[in-house]
């Protein structure tokens, strides 16, 4: 994240104004008054009027206020918190806990692992996986699941609902998930229709649309067991 403060005084009187505070950001000289009209308006006397603008990075203003006053201005904590709310980039700000973002956006998540089969003795598979699961609010997970291993389940269809408790201000979580549905029949090993299964780990976001998971799970499969562990990678999608 970059701070910048512009204004329409001299780059001299920045300096000294910036010396006098003890302020370490850039301080930006906006002469002409070009980017104050742009973002937050200018008053009679061409001085710029108050205000905090957040722009993500492809360009969109997420958030902004205009101050008419000094009482209607910002407070530290109250921007750090407001920056939580639209970019979700400082998991330890003052107002995180209270509604991270990640927590609340739509994860599509491919996962690749491996494990053991027990077949009539255990045997090494791989596993794959692909799912899309829709927030119901900070601690539920709801959605679809594909599934792929290739001894007892070439294909998966199941239902995937994980309880999620957030941990590091929310910006990652310990997760249980609860996975159920109709398997498609692989062969003569492994004449199934139906699986159920659970698997516990952590996530983790690495910024607002990208997270990391480890999970390790058991499987059955007409009472057949499939354990594994898979990690994966998901891309989070605003849904609001």
């Amino acid at each position: 994240m970059t701070l910048l403060a512009i204004s329409v005084d001299e780059p001299a009187a920045s300096r000294s104004f910036a010396g006098s505070y003890g302020i370490t950001y850039p301080l930006l000289s906006d002469l002409e008054g070009t980017v104050s009209r742009a973002y937050v308006g200018v008053d009679g006397s061409d001085t710029s009027i108050p205000g905090i603008v957040v722009i993500r990075r492809d360009g969109q203003i997420v958030f902004r206020q205009i101050a008419s006053g000094k009482d209607d201005r910002l407070t530290a904590a109250q921007l750090l918190a407001e920056i939580d709310r639209t970019l979700g980039v400082t998991a330890g700000a003052p107002g995180a806990s209270a509604g991270y973002p990640v927590l609340e956006r739509l994860q599509l998540r491919v996962e690749l692992g491996g494990g053991q089969v027990e077949l009539d003795d255990w045997r090494a598979t791989v596993v794959a996986a692909a799912s899309a699961q829709i927030p119901i609010g900070r601690h539920l997970l709801v959605g679809p699941m594909i599934r792929y291993e290739p001894l007892l389940a070439p294909l998966d269809l199941d239902l995937a609902v994980t309880l999620r408790a957030p941990i590091l201000a929310d910006a990652a979580a310990v997760q249980l998930t609860l996975l159920g549905g109709y398997t498609a029949i692989a062969d003569d090993l492994a004449p199934t229709t139906w699986n159920a299964g659970v698997r516990g780990g952590v996530w983790v976001a690495l910024d607002p649309s990208w997270a990391l998971s480890l999970d390790a799970g058991i499987m059955t499969h007409d009472g057949t067991p499939d354990l594994a562990v898979m990690f994966g990678v998901s891309r989070l999608i605003e849904i609001r």
